[in-house]
């Protein structure tokens, strides 16, 4: 027998209603159903390409007809109505789904009649181009409908074609078949350039990992068709180790520009809630072992967990990526404003070129059925009309096989390109995209909990520990070196820095005991090595303690001196002392990137009487603040200033409940109840364990009480540590738990509350050690959070802990203990008037460097400074080696030189003017981005280096001196 029609049952009343939310199942039933009706056999059989009709209105002329009814248009067809169909004399194809069983059923009465059936011997690579020519068609009519055009089709030409490559596909001349199939394509394209005229773009993502490696990615390397792959520099290590014979493949491909590694970071860490360093060091080694596997520098930058921050475009751009995926692929909260191509603004107004539309999945059936919808949409509002399929290597659709197919032939949904051509060869579309740090929220507090994994609040508290310990001790290994003019980084130090960023927060168990074990000593080793610098051919055999400063701005430290007999005389630098049997403790001022030399007095210093004690019961005072204890929370009542000056904090510990509880409430004017999530505190005892007269200090012990159920929930031990001299109150949480939260980690949990009188504060968090505001309820900030008001501010240093919820206009929780926390002892601080909050939160979270010697004082005095920074909003973070100038550069004529440079961060989002001093005067100067290259000469104003340092900005600074003969 022979067809005289194919028609295709579709499930809506035309072309216009064409359905784009379907189920898998009925999704690919559908499509397969335009793709097997263009098989060549079924086209030379019916001499006519096939034609669609509604499913509840189906033809009535059904002799020799072939009818194919997608599942999902089942259900619209008249009752009974196949039977009398096939009765009539059509062949009906129902009930099936995929293209294969579909293919079997429409060819069967056709080969039933032939004893050699000609479908065997046909080549199933030139099948399957014949089925990509039919889901080429419906789509692009789609399309057409969708960007509210007439279809215009050339369907003579088009039918001709289809049938004489049809015929050519049966007589097996296979090149004649594909020329006719390739006149089929062309005129598709030519119809879609009727209504868009110039190229739009397809990027194909793959998305790969070490466990994902198969043949399926070999054989779409081997493809030679443009292919981006999305991987970290450690996954691609990894698989060069287990399949070198790939790499070197992959190497080829890149070289060749039909493969493009994207990406740039080693590892997925938990941007942006780790040390901006973190970051810096991830795409600094991402981008070399990229380069180093591929043979090609990545230029576009792209995750798949979650990583998007404000700070990325400037870092980006410094490390030579000129675009980068503004989506996010697993969870998370960011600006999702969707067009192919942007303007991605930085906090610190550096511009790069990123794509934002949210990738279709290559996978699912489902998302071609909205391609048409998905890519006019992107036609009519993007300067280039762009989509991107993202997959893992092993993609099963045979729909995505299709595109790449109809790519081969013509462009006419779009050309598959490498996503460094689509940024370089298309036009931006002008619009600047300035998405700041309010508009972004990660997902990992819930993922960690989700995922059982131990302790998901303090592995990132525990991390930053880690972090400013290392970067204490890297400071005083590099300046040594740097006052000597060595080298900076040696394969020593490039180890230990390595365990530390592999011992990330989210880094397996091994990884996190290697960072520990890395550090132990070091931090010893660099104090040691830089106090025989600083001591250096002193003569004077008089025993003290050398007091050393990593960070780069003046710092009061409590330091313990318990070696000491007696406490060294107040002083300029020495600002209280607390000499008892407890303890034998002093607040000392160090310059920045500087020293202090300490001695103990001849005899116990007679120091100035208070009339004012700094403790008594229920209260602590200094010369800045006075804190109140509450009596019934065992929190803080009151931080004030003296005169008539407003609460400006109060604090307690509170477990919030994951629902509004009615709590009735009895009082003298009756009873009442109070709708609230949180418990209360009962059995509080407060205890003055010392009052001064440097240090004033209150214990309190009490209950966290579930009014309801009425049972013990914790108790707790809350220190209050004030002392003269220091605008910080330091208090230390104890907890012991009896029950535990449990679910969603931002509704249940214990935490430290604090409430503030002025709801229309200006709030303010730190996030990548830099100043930004937030929206919302949830947010990161792992160093501080500052409620100013006017001139006057508070602030709240976290020690580390990231996770907060503002849970009303003047109330602030921080999560202490979620679901999984094994962590029952924390640290905040709170601060008053400190108008640089960076500069105070790491005051409190780096170690000072400590050196007992037996010699002292140094030569040149009792304290001195390596280092000057004259804005306080900026901080010299390290210290680096010099690289080779680029060619064409300035070179200095004055004599042999020698250096090294600086890295300095903005940290309050101001621009700044900043004078750069160090030990000795230079005579050249540069700033250079990551790689080294030159951004701008920097000019000398006598012994300082000029900067002008933009707000947020992260700034490489190198430093050339004269060497002395």
């Amino acid at each position: 027998m022979t067809y005289n029609d194919i028609v295709i049952l579709i499930p809506c009343h035309s072309l216009e209603d064409f359905p784009t939310e379907l189920d898998e199942k009925d999704a690919e039933s559908l499509l397969n159903a335009f793709a097997v009706a263009w098989h060549p056999e079924l086209l030379a059989s019916s001499r006519v390409i096939p034609s669609w009709h509604r499913s509840d209105e189906p033809p009535q002329f059904l002799t020799d007809r072939l009818l194919l009814i997608p599942k999902t248009s089942e259900d619209w067809l008249p009752y009974g109505w196949i039977e009398e169909a096939e009765s009539n004399g059509a062949t009906v194809v129902s009930g099936k789904i995929e293209r294969d069983e579909m293919a079997e059923a429409a060819l069967q009465p056709l080969n039933s009649e032939q004893e050699d059936s000609a479908h065997e011997v046909l080549s199933d690579d030139l099948v399957a181009d014949f089925y990509a020519l039919g889901l080429c068609y419906i789509q692009l009519e789609l399309l057409t409908r969708c960007m509210h055009h007439f279809s215009s089709l050339d369907e003579a030409t088009i039918q001709r074609e289809a049938i004489a490559a049809a015929d050519a596909a049966l007589a097996n001349d296979i090149e004649a078949a594909r020329a006719h199939l390739k006149g089929c394509f062309e005129v598709l394209l030519e119809n879609r350039e009727r209504f868009y005229p110039i190229d739009c773009y397809l990027l194909d993502l793959c998305l790969l990992t070490p466990e994902s490696v198969d043949d399926s990615l070999k054989q779409s390397i081997a493809a030679e068709r443009p292919l981006n792959l999305l991987i970290t520099a450690d996954d691609l290590e990894t698989i060069a180790e287990k399949d070198p014979d790939l790499i070197a493949h992959l190497k080829r491909s890149c070289q060749s520009q039909e493969t493009e590694v994207i990406g740039g970071d080693q590892e997925q860490i938990a941007i942006p809630v780790v040390p901006v360093e973190s970051v810096i060091w991830q795409l600094q080694s991402g981008t070399n072992k990229i380069q180093e596997r591929t043979g090609r520098a990545p230029t576009t930058w792209a995750r798949r967990r979650f990583g998007l921050a404000s700070l990325l475009p400037m870092l980006l751009h410094r490390f030579g990526f000129h675009s980068a995926l503004h989506i996010v692929l697993d969870d998370g909260v960011y600006p999702d404003y969707e067009q192919s191509k942007i303007h991605w603004e930085g906090a610190d107004g550096t511009i790069l070129d990123a794509f934002s539309r949210i990738p279709m999945s290559a996978e699912g059936a489902a998302s071609y059925l909205r391609f048409p919808q998905r890519m006019a949409e992107s036609m009519e509002e993007d300067q280039v009309g762009a989509l991107m399929f993202a997959h893992w290597p092993d993609v099963k659709s045979p729909f995505f096989e299709d595109f790449k197919r109809i790519h081969h032939y013509a462009p006419v949904l779009g050309s598959f390109v490498l996503l460094n051509d689509f940024f370089q060869n298309t036009e931006s579309s002008g619009r600047h995209s300035s998405y700041d740090a309010r508009e972004y929220l990660s997902p990992f507090l819930s993922q960690l909990v989700a995922m059982r994994i131990p302790n998901p609040l303090s592995r990132f508290i525990d991390h930053f520990q880690r972090y400013d310990e290392f970067t204490a001790g890297l400071w005083f290994h590099t300046i040594s070196k740097a006052i000597y003019g060595q080298t900076i980084q040696d394969a020593s130090l490039f180890k230990i820095e390595q365990a530390i960023e592999s011992g990330h927060p989210d880094a397996s168990e091994e990884h996190l005991q290697n960072a520990v074990t890395s550090l132990k000593g070091f931090c010893e080793a660099g104090i040691a090595k830089l106090a025989d610098v600083i001591l250096q051919g002193t003569e004077q055999q008089q025993y003290g303690v050398l007091l050393l400063n990593s960070l780069s701005f003046n710092r009061t430290v409590v330091v313990d001196l318990s070696e000491f007999p007696n406490a060294p005389e107040l002083s300029d630098s020495v600002k209280a002392t607390q000499f008892d049997d407890r303890q034998k403790k002093a607040v000392v001022e160090i310059p920045g990137a500087g020293f202090v030399w300490l001695q103990p007095a001849q005899s116990p210093p007679e120091h100035p009487k208070v009339n004012v004690p700094i403790a008594e019961p229920l209260l602590l005072r200094n010369e800045f603040f006075e804190v109140h204890i509450h009596e019934e929370t065992g929190g803080i009542a009151q931080i004030k200033e003296y005169g008539r000056k407003p609460n400006r904090l109060s604090q307690q510990l509170a477990f919030r409940f994951p629902y509004q509880r009615n709590i009735s409430t009895t009082g003298p004017l009756g009873s009442w109840d109070n709708k609230t999530p949180y418990s209360e505190i009962r059995e509080v005892k407060v205890e003055l364990t010392c009052d001064g007269p440097g240090m004033g200090e209150i214990v309190t012990t009490g209950e966290i009480f579930d009014q309801v159920s009425e049972s013990t929930l914790a108790t707790f031990r809350q220190i209050f540590q004030l002392w003269r001299g220091r605008p910080i109150l330091d208090v230390k949480i104890e907890l012991d738990i009896q029950t535990m939260p449990d679910g969603n980690p931002w509704d249940n949990y214990f935490a430290a509350r604090f409430a503030w009188g002025d709801s229309t504060a200006s709030l303010t968090r730190s996030l990548l050690e830099s100043a930004h505001a937030f929206q919302g309820e949830r947010f990161e900030s792992p160093h501080y959070f500052e409620i100013a008001e006017g001139e006057e501010r508070v602030t709240i240093l976290n020690h580390g802990l990231p996770f907060h919820r503002k849970t009303g206009p003047r109330m602030l929780d921080s999560m202490l203990v979620v679901e999984g926390e094994t962590k029952r002892e924390f640290r905040f601080s709170i601060a008053v008037n400190q108008s640089f909050p960076m500069q105070t939160a790491k005051n409190v979270m780096v170690p000072a460097g400590q050196f007992s010697s037996p010699v002292g004082p140094p030569r040149m005095g009792d304290s001195g400074w390596l280092f000057h920074v004259s804005a306080s909003n900026v901080q010299l973070t390290r210290i680096l080696d010099l690289v080779n100038h680029e060619e064409g550069s300035s070179q200095h004529t004055f004599g042999v030189s020698t250096g090294f440079a600086v890295r300095l961060i903005e940290t309050e989002g101001i621009h700044r003017s900043v004078k750069l001093r160090c030990w000795k005067s230079p005579v050249s100067a540069r700033q250079r981005d990551f790689h080294g290259k030159t951004i701008v000469e920097l000019p000398i104003e006598d012994d300082a280096v000029l900067i002008e340092m933009s707000q947020y900005e992260i700034a490489e600074i190198e430093i050339q001196f004269e060497e002395q003969s």
